[in-house]
């Protein structure tokens, strides 16, 4: 077999290769949450990382959730508090239009001024304009 003839065989089948390889990370890059590592703490640094991760805290304590963007086009995003289990009937706080800070996260803030309930409470973040959940987390508040 000549050389040339080798290419004419090996070139067509390494285009459709390279095409199945490419279509298959590009559904894959689309496909998966856009949102990711939701997380609650207790803090958040200047650039908005989470700090003091944990899932319980006190009356008195103000909860952050931050979670990370795991797509450059997304900019804006919902938070949604829940006092009890995830359900729509148990929202207790709907934050619309959070935007990315420069470290990459979402974040809002959960706080009473006379502290929080004890319970167990959950969190959720959405894509603005969607109703898919991205990532969630849930903690509780004991004294």
């Amino acid at each position: 077999m000549k050389e040339t003839e080798f290419k004419k065989i090996i070139t067509p089948i390494l285009v459709v290769l390279i095409l199945i390889v490419g279509a298959y990370f590009g559904y894959e890059y689309i496909t998966d949450p856009k949102i990711v590592e939701g997380v609650v703490s207790k803090n958040i640094d200047d650039k908005g990382k989470p700090v003091d991760i944990t899932t319980e805290f006190a009356p008195e304590d103000e909860v952050y959730f931050s979670a990370k963007r795991n797509r450059f086009w997304i900019k804006k995003a919902e938070i949604v508090w829940y006092k009890g289990t995830i359900s729509t009937e148990n929202r207790l706080l709907v934050e619309e239009e959070i935007e990315v800070n420069e470290a990459g996260y979402f974040s809002a803030k959960l706080s009473a001024p006379k502290g929080l309930e004890e319970g167990h409470y959950g969190v959720t973040i959405y894509v603005d304009d969607t109703d898919i959940i991205e990532t969630k987390t849930e903690f509780d508040v004991k004294k």
